[in-house]
């Protein structure tokens, strides 16, 4: 510890946490993307494929706030 009672992070020892979640944010982008395309493809086949690459984006857009 500092005399300012702060940690230096330098001499933390190194963690992957913080990767492991962005990770696993990632991976559930991607199956939360799948699915959705699925259901837009079994449920909303009579769309057209540009709304549906809309509706796609707009739920991407959605995901990232």
């Amino acid at each position: 510890m500092m005399s300012d009672g702060n940690f230096n992070r330098q001499l933390l020892p190194k963690t992957e946490l913080s990767s492991g979640l962005r990770a696993g944010k990632a991976q559930m982008r991607v199956r939360a993307e799948q699915a959705f395309t699925k259901i837009l493809s079994e449920e909303f086949h009579t769309l057209p494929d540009a709304e549906q690459q809309r509706l796609r984006d707009r739920f991407m857009q959605l995901l990232r706030e």
